[in-house]
C-alpha cells in the first residue's frame, strides 16, 4: 500500500469522522430550505480531486473531470432511493436490522443504476452534464412532491452518540476509499462512485427518525448538489494551469461562496 494511499484513507476517516459528521448535527438543527444544501456541501469529491492530482497530474483530475459528472448526479438520486426503501422496511421495529437492511439493499439498487458508467465510461463534458442534470432534476421533483408531510420529531444527543456516529462515518467513508484503489478496475471503478455520505447520513437518520422525516433533510439536496458540480467544474478548469494544490484552494473557495450564498438567498428569499 502505497503512502499517498494511507495518506488518503486516514484523511478521509479524519473527514468523515468529523467534518460529514458535524455537517449532520448542523442538518438536524437548519430548516427543510437550507438542510440539504448543508449536505451537499464538498468534502470527499475535494479529496478524491485531490489525492488523484497528487497521485498523478493535475491535468489527468480535469481530463477525468466530465466522466464524474453523470455518476454525481446519480448520487443525488440516491437519496431518493434510499428513502424509498427505507419507507418499504419502516416496519422493522429493530432500528439497526431496519437501517442494515434499507443501506444493503439501497446499495443492491444503487448498484444496478450505476453499473453501465463504470461499463462505458462515457468521458464527454455534454453527455456528463445532461445527465446530472436528468437525474439531478428528477431526484428534486420526487424530494419535493406536496404529499411530503410529516410530523417533526426532535432528537437530542450525548456525547457518546455523537462520538459513535463520527466513528461510524469515518469508518465508511474510509473503507469505501480503500476498496475503490484495491479493487480491479471495475468495481475501484463502481466503490469510487458509491454514495458514502448520502448513504451513511441517511442511515444515521433513519436510525433516530421516522422513514418520512428523512425526506425533509434532503428536499434542498439537489440544488445543493449544484455546488459539487461547480467544484468539478471549476476543478476542470483551473488544475491544469495553477496546479493541484492551489487549484483545489481556489475551486474549494469559489464552492463556499457559491454554497453559503445559496443558503442565505433559500433563506431570504424562498418560502
Amino acid at each position: 500500500m502505497s503512502s499517498t494511499l494511507i495518506y488518503q484513507v486516514v484523511t478521509s476517516f479524519i473527514v468523515g469522522g468529523c467534518f460529514i459528521a458535524l455537517l449532520t448535527l448542523l442538518a438536524e438543527k437548519a430548516n427543510e430550505k437550507v438542510a440539504g444544501i448543508i449536505m451537499m456541501f464538498p468534502a470527499t469529491i475535494v479529496l478524491g480531486y485531490f489525492f488523484l492530482g497528487i497521485a498523478t497530474s493535475a491535468e489527468k483530475v480535469a481530463e477525468i473531470v466530465p466522466a464524474t459528472l453523470a455518476p454525481l448526479g446519480v448520487v443525488i438520486f440516491s437519496s431518493v432511493i434510499y428513502i424509498t426503501v427505507a419507507k418499504a422496511f419502516s416496519s422493522i421495529r429493530r432500528r439497526v436490522l431496519r437501517s442494515v437492511v434499507t443501506l444493503a439493499a439501497s446499495s443492491v439498487l444503487w448498484f444496478i443504476l450505476v453499473a453501465p458508467f463504470a461499463i462505458w465510461k462515457i468521458n464527454n463534458l455534454l453527455l456528463g452534464t445532461i445527465g446530472y442534470i436528468f437525474f439531478t432534476v428528477s431526484a428534486h421533483y420526487l424530494l419535493n412532491k406536496p404529499s411530503r408531510t410529516c410530523d417533526p420529531v426532535s432528537v437530542s444527543y450525548s456525547r457518546l452518540q455523537i462520538a459513535l456516529r463520527a466513528l461510524f462515518m469515518g469508518t465508511v467513508i474510509a473503507m469505501v476509499v480503500l476498496m475503490g484503489k484495491l479493487l480491479g478496475p471495475f468495481w475501484g471503478g463502481i466503490f469510487t462512485m458509491y454514495p458514502a455520505v448520502t448513504f451513511v447520513a441517511l442511515t444515521t437518520f433513519q436510525y433516530y427518525y421516522p422513514a418520512d422525516q428523512l425526506y425533509t433533510f434532503f428536499k434542498r439536496a439537489p440544488l445543493g448538489s449544484t455546488t459539487l458540480f461547480l467544484y468539478a467544474i471549476s476543478s476542470m478548469l483551473l488544475f491544469p494551469p495553477l496546479g493541484t494544490v492551489l487549484g483545489t484552494v481556489i475551486s474549494y473557495l469559489i464552492s463556499l461562496v457559491y454554497s453559503l450564498a445559496l443558503i442565505r438567498v433559500q433563506k431570504r428569499y424562498i418560502k
